[in-house]
């Protein structure tokens, strides 16, 4: 008997030679040989969207940028706030320890750029002001 293998993409021709059927009686047909069911294609990966782009300051605004990566904790400055140089507008947890981000500016807070949770990258843009 002649038969096909395909290993690893590579196909074989091999001669078989079936001395006696697995379960054949004398006198009696050897059983049927079942193929095995065919398996069925693994179902598509879910599609994960792209996070969304990091929120972008305008050109020329005075702009506080994250000086660490990690996860806005708090967020304690409000739009419309007046602020002093070094007053503390949110804090960042950066591997498990808690960093208050100071203004870097005395002015006005006129955009707050991210909110508590939010991912950020170091040089991110966080606060904007007037």
């Amino acid at each position: 008997m002649k038969l096909r293998v395909t290993v690893n993409g590579q196909s074989y021709d091999v001669d078989v030679e079936v001395l006696e059927e697995a379960g054949a009686q004398p006198g009696r047909p050897a059983p049927a040989v079942t193929q095995p069911a065919p398996v069925a294609a693994p179902a598509p990966r879910p599609v994960v969207a792209a996070p969304a782009p990091a929120a972008v300051a305008p050109a020329g605004a005075k702009v506080q940028n994250s000086p660490i990566p990690g996860t806005v904790v708090e967020v304690i400055a409000k739009p419309g706030q007046a602020v002093k140089r070094d007053e503390t507008l949110m804090i960042i947890d950066a591997m498990k320890m808690n960093t208050q981000i100071k203004s870097s500016y005395d002015g006005t807070v006129k955009e707050i750029l991210v909110a508590a949770g939010a991912p950020v990258k170091m040089g991110q843009p966080l606060v904007t002001f007037e």
